[in-house]
Order: C-alpha cells, then sequence, then structure tokens
C-alpha cells in the first residue's frame, strides 16, 4: 500500500514552501519518523519526517521548486510494489507554482485550455480586492514570478494618488492644473483649496524646473547577489508595509539603569544567568499589564486589545532578521524566560524556528545596545501597535541633587502607530518602563 508524501501545512499564513533538498534519493528505503526532506518557509528551514517505512518512489519535486502546502511530492510504497507509470500532465494534486517563457517579464501566468491563470499569493489576492487592483496590471517578484503581497503594496505606493478635498479637486480640474503633483497641507498631506489657490498665484515663470540627475554608467561587478526572496522577501514587505500603512510616531527617553545593572550581576553572582533583553521583557511584560492600549492590534477596521501578552525579541540571524514570540511573558518568572529566549534565539540563529514560535506577538522589543547604538526609531511590526527599542548601557555624566556623579544610563525609543493609540497613553506607559528600569525594586510590588 503507498503513502502520499504531503508538503506540511505550516500555518494559516504560509501558503507555500521552497524545497531545500530531499535526505533521501528515489529509490532508496526510508524508516518512518526519519527526516525525508527540508523546506524553505520566509522565516525558517524545517526537517518533514517520512509518514511510513518503504521505497521513496514517484518523486516530481526537485530542490528549489516552491511547493503548495498539501501538495504531493512523492509517494512511499513497499520494495516489492508495482505502481502505474504516471503519464501526460502532472496529477492536479501536485501544486508547484510552474513558471512559463509565454508570460510577460515579471508576471507568473500558466496557460490550461483556453484560460490564462495568474499565479497570486492568497494575502496578496487578498489585498488586492479589497483596493480593487486589477490583477493584470500587477508585476509579480515572488518565486516563478508570482505575485505576492509587496508587489501589491508597490503597486499601491506607485499609482495611490495623494487625498484633496472636493472643492480643490474641483478647482484644480477647473484650472487644468495636475493637482497630484502638489504638495497638501492639510491634515495627513491633504491637498486644500488653500494649496490649489497658492499654486495657480505661482507663475509659471519662476517655476522651477525638475531637473533630471544625470547617470553615468561606470563598469563595476558585484561583489555579492542577494536575492530578495524568503527571509529577505518577507523583511522588505513588512517595513515596506510598515511605512505605508502605519501613522508611526517615536518617543524617547533616557533611564538611569544603575540599579538594573546591579540587579543583573547580583544575579549572576547567584548563578542565575539573566541577560539584559530578559530584564526588558520581563519590565515590559509587567508595564503592558497596566497599560493595555499598547498591547493592541489592529484588524481591518477594529482596534483588538489583547488579554495575553506575548512578547516577540528581534534577533540578528545570518538570513536575516527573526522575532521569536515569548507567550504570556507577563506569567513567567525571570529565570524562566531567560531559559525560553536563549532556547528561541539559539533556534531562530540555526534557522530552526517554527512558523509557531515566529507567530502571535502582541508587542515587540528590538536591542541594538550591544552593537553600540544609543537610540534608533525602531520599525512598527505590523499588526502590533508598538515597539520599544534599547540603546546600549553606559557610564554617563548625571546630576543627582547637587552632585554630578557617574551612573549607568539607557536610551529607550517608543514606536507606536498613532490609529491605534494617541501619544499621552504610550507616554504614560514609556514613563512606566523608566520607572521600573529605575527602580526595579518596584517590580515586587
Amino acid at each position: 500500500m503507498t503513502t502520499e508524501v504531503l508538503v506540511p501545512p505550516l500555518g494559516t499564513t504560509v501558503d507555500t514552501v521552497t524545497l531545500v533538498k530531499w535526505y533521501v534519493e528515489e529509490g532508496e528505503t526510508v524508516q518512518k519518523g526519519a527526516p525525508l526532506f527540508a523546506v524553505e518557509t520566509d522565516k525558517a528551514t524545517l526537517d518533514v519526517e517520512a509518514p511510513a517505512s518503504g521505497v521513496l518512489r514517484q518523486v516530481t519535486a526537485r530542490p528549489g521548486d516552491v511547493l503548495q502546502a498539501l501538495s504531493v511530492i512523492a509517494v512511499i510504497a513497499a520494495p516489492d510494489e508495482v505502481l502505474a507509470e504516471k503519464t501526460g500532465a502532472p496529477s492536479s494534486s501536485t501544486q508547484a507554482i510552474p513558471s512559463t517563457s509565454a508570460s510577460k517579464p515579471g508576471q507568473a501566468v500558466a496557460v490550461t485550455g483556453k484560460r490564462t491563470r495568474i499565479f497570486i499569493s492568497p494575502r496578496a489576492r487578498r489585498l488586492a480586492e479589497q483596493r480593487q487592483i486589477p490583477l493584470v496590471g500587477l508585476r509579480g517578484s515572488g518565486p516563478d514570478g508570482a505575485i505576492v503581497e509587496r508587489d501589491v503594496l508597490a503597486y499601491l505606493e506607485r499609482n495611490v494618488a495623494p487625498a484633496i478635498t472636493p472643492v480643490a479637486q474641483r478647482m484644480a480640474e477647473q484650472a487644468g492644473l495636475d493637482w497630484r503633483q502638489l504638495q497638501g497641507s492639510g491634515a495627513g498631506g491633504r491637498i486644500t483649496r488653500e494649496d490649489i489657490e497658492r499654486a495657480l498665484a505661482t507663475p509659471r515663470s519662476e517655476a522651477q524646473p525638475m531637473v533630471s540627475p544625470v547617470t553615468v554608467e561606470v563598469a563595476n561587478t558585484p561583489l555579492e547577489v542577494i536575492s530578495l526572496q524568503s527571509v529577505r522577501a518577507t523583511i522588505a514587505e513588512r517595513v515596506v508595509r510598515s511605512h505605508i500603512t502605519t501613522a508611526p510616531v517615536t518617543l524617547t527617553a533616557h533611564a538611569d539603569a544603575t540599579a538594573l545593572v546591579a540587579l543583573r550581576q547580583q544575579l549572576q553572582q547567584d548563578d542565575i544567568d539573566i541577560s539584559y533583553n530578559d530584564l526588558f521583557i520581563y519590565i515590559v511584560a509587567r508595564a503592558l499589564r497596566e497599560h493595555r492600549r499598547l498591547n493592541a492590534s489592529l484588524d481591518g477596521d477594529t482596534i483588538k486589545v489583547w488579554q495575553r501578552i506575548h512578547i516577540g525579541l528581534a534577533v540578528d540571524t545570518d538570513r536575516g532578521l527573526l522575532v521569536p514570540v515569548v507567550y504570556d511573558a507577563d506569567t513567567k518568572g525571570l529565570a524562566q524566560l531567560a531559559q525560553e529566549t536563549r532556547t528561541l534565539i539559539a533556534r531562530a540563529q540555526a534557522g530552526q524556528s517554527t512558523p509557531t514560535e515566529l507567530s502571535g506577538g502582541t508587542f515587540t522589543i528590538t536591542n541594538l545596545g550591544m552593537l553600540g547604538i544609543d537610540s534608533f526609531t525602531p520599525i512598527i511590526n505590523l499588526p502590533e501597535c508598538a515597539i520599544l527599542g534599547v540603546g546600549r548601557i553606559n557610564r554617563q555624566a548625571a546630576v543627582i541633587g547637587e552632585n554630578i556623579v557617574a551612573r549607568q544610563m539607557v536610551w529607550l525609543s517608543l514606536s507606536f502607530d498613532h490609529r491605534l493609540v494617541d501619544g499621552a497613553p504610550a507616554a504614560r506607559f514609556l514613563r512606566r518602563v523608566v520607572q521600573l528600569v529605575e527602580g526595579p525594586h518596584l517590580l515586587m510590588a
């Protein structure tokens, strides 16, 4: 009896995976539960175990192929079992994304009979339908030219015109003025009647012509060519989406971390290995208990304030930035947090994170202090409301009473989406984080 080898479903947001390699060649024997092949998602590389024992037969996928979840890519049969040879077109159950030389550059299509099919990921299709974008106008940059979400976002960035009031638009059309070239002074960059009047009052002779930069071709050879796929593509897609869709505001605060540094040193002397990341996760989780509006995300037209607190930690890996998540961070002690973050970081850096470990966050922390960075502007990790950036902790002169003394200081940068929360609640949250950094004994209260 044959057993089909399926591409496993790896979460609700994972539509396709890339086959990395087979651990067993076709015709070789495999044992149930042994690693059979490896796949790569946009976040991690995972091994898939054999569903049965037997001989690997009828392999239809090769390393590098992009495969749909739950598609059949091989079978496992008994050593003496006779299988019918596949003829003609591939089985409809095999959902590898094909390429075609007949398609336009950057657009993947498959010709089946009289119909032309455009390959597009479900998330990209959903966004295109919401924004009423014709699929034929999109150019794909995904595997084999498939359209992915970043392609829809790029189309919106290129083609969405700035907002204009009805009165201003009517004035511009009557005067034959191309208002799309104007910079609006209204709320959110909206073009108002005053902007049109100002443009019409400016003599054409005073307008400064746009000077195109001179392009000089210089012979050069790339040192490295990096494919914008997998993790790098996901990072690019998310930062662009965050830039386009959010109303980001960053608040900064300078905190005296002397007591926090002393606490960590004391814990290490007691053989409790705690990192600053662990301490900040512990602090932020407890601050979020008191300031729930920061523990929120945007779902369509609805703001969801979450009951459970799941904190993501940005991790630098060879494959790009990953954000493993510590679930229910506010319910865990420091030692448990430290053990869990060590495991999550190690798995992320080894490319072994599962989709579950990289999803479900409600707030993110990113720490560049170990790289000598004092302060920076973190990019919001959509769909979350906010992200906290942590700078380096270093000795600086500080005024304590009437004296100038050396203290361990740290810059904290809170970026939040103004659509979800106002500046005052965000400032109160950051102030509470500063209080807990400066007085970690308050965590015991």
